[in-house]
């Protein structure tokens, strides 16, 4: 009689009983001697392999050598060839692929020295499973397009991606993510080639994405070197975005997220906030976007949400508000700027507290005579009063709004008359009897000192 007609088999419904109550760790040694001593009666190790364990999990994933003298010698092979759960291990080369499309949970490594060529196809990696991690190789080479937004890594419609150490040169896009939840980009660096607005792309780009980490990444020379759209609950932390065409960052209808410790310079137009919600935005850098339109940040129709611990110094206009409502900002430095904050009549119901103003241009300027937002505890390096009382705030209001900041932002053509005798003369004036400047725009207990 056959071997196999002589095993005792125990009822399917008890193999699925123990393989669904008992917690399998793969990463450690299994004993299935002692696991199979809980089924009654035994069965053989062959038949608990072929029916539990398999369906479970990849048992046989295998690491796929990639170099110019091994069995397989491009990328696309080892892609063809690979099942879910391989590793493709590349060897110091550069390998001009052309379009990778990546269908399968499989990771991609290199050692150091290892290029990938896309020709100027299409995208260099197409990502399109759930799973995909791919680390530790220069990309270059995306197609350019006037319909087709190629990039260096495109991701659509998948979860739970892993983009880390990778170097991004000669990209239209850096990074591309569609449509995308659960997905981290890590450590990465992206230097684009874009000239100008209608060319260019983006350094990372999503659309639609969610609970996606954006952590520790360099962008250089882009349009915009990060750019969110349709996004939400997403963590953009630590990254540092510098000499972009347009925008450092910007982004759009994407509400419930959070951007900390991340460092924009030197970008064309700073940073762009609009048409979102309850976003937090934190010990953050916004230095050096000087332009005739340049913002540390532009806020645009955005509510409910709070600037805390950011630097702003250096930039033509550190914050530019348009019809924002129920905004934070809580122990800000304005340092340096052109104008601290450029608030206009359709901004209400906002508190600026205990940030320090330290030699800015102008420190506030607005286009109307009254409003609804709160000036509470600030520091003013233009402060005139004095502390009588010795309790480290001043014991009159400060006036936010000076007399040729207010005209200037009604008239801006009239900067050339900046500190010219006829302007201090009207603005000594103006002190002793307040006619013109918005007397609302007022701190009625200024800080002595900076608040450190």
């Amino acid at each position: 009689m056959p071997l196999l007609k002589l095993m005792k088999t125990p009822s399917l419904s008890k193999i699925k009983k123990v393989s669904l109550g008992t917690k399998w760790n793969f990463n450690h040694h299994l004993n299935l001697h002692i696991v199979l001593q809980t089924i009654k009666p035994p069965i053989s190790l062959f038949t608990f392999i072929l029916i539990v364990i398999l369906p479970i999990y990849p048992l046989f994933t295998k690491t796929i050598a990639v170099c110019t003298k091994c069995t397989i010698k491009t990328v696309k092979n080892a892609i063809d060839i690979s099942k879910n759960g391989d590793t493709i291990q590349i060897q110091e080369g550069i390998y001009k692929e052309g379009f990778l499309p990546i269908t399968k949970s499989i990771t991609i490594n290199g050692e150091a020295g290892v290029v990938i060529d896309g020709l100027k196809q299409k995208h260099v990696f197409g990502i399109y499973s759930n799973g995909v991690r791919i680390q530790n190789l220069t990309i270059k080479g995306s197609g350019i397009s006037d319909l087709t937004e190629f990039a260096g890594v495109h991701a659509e419609k998948v979860k739970d991606c892993h983009f880390e150490n990778l170097v991004l040169e000669d990209n239209v896009y850096g990074f591309y993510l569609a449509e995308t939840t659960h997905c981290t980009l890590k450590n990465n660096i992206s230097i684009g080639n874009a000239e100008n607005e209608v060319l260019g792309g983006n350094g990372i780009h999503l659309w639609s994405a969610s609970h996606n980490k954006i952590i520790g990444n360099q962008l250089k020379k882009h349009r915009d070197g990060i750019y969110l759209e349709f996004s939400e609950n997403l963590e953009i932390e630590g990254n540092e975005s510098k000499e972009n065409i347009r925008y450092g960052m910007h982004f759009m209808f994407s509400g419930h997220n959070k951007f900390s410790r991340n460092v924009f310079k030197n970008n064309s137009a700073g940073v762009a906030v609009m048409y979102s919600k309850d976003i937090v935005m934190d010990e953050n850098q916004f230095m050096d976007n000087w332009g005739e339109s340049s913002n540390g940040i532009l806020l645009k129709d955005i509510a409910d949400s709070t600037l805390t611990k950011n630097r702003f110094e250096g930039n033509t206009i550190a914050v530019f508000a348009d019809g924002i409502n129920n905004i934070k900002f809580q122990n800000n430095d304005f340092i340096n700027n052109g104008w601290g904050i450029k608030i206009l009549g359709n901004t209400d119901h906002n508190k600026i507290t205990d940030n320090n103003f330290i030699k800015n241009v102008f420190d506030i300027s607005t286009n109307t005579k009254s409003t609804t937002n709160e000036f509470i505890n600030n520091y003013w390096d233009h402060y005139e009063g004095y502390d009588l009382n010795k309790d480290h705030y001043g014991d009159i209001p400060h006036k936010t709004i000076h007399f040729f900041g207010y005209w200037i932002a009604v008239y801006p053509f009239l900067m050339v008359l900046y500190e010219s005798p006829v302007v201090l003369f009207l603005q000594g004036i103006e002190k002793a009897f307040p006619i013109v400047t918005p007397i609302e725009f007022e701190d009625q207990h200024p800080r002595m000192k900076e608040r450190i």
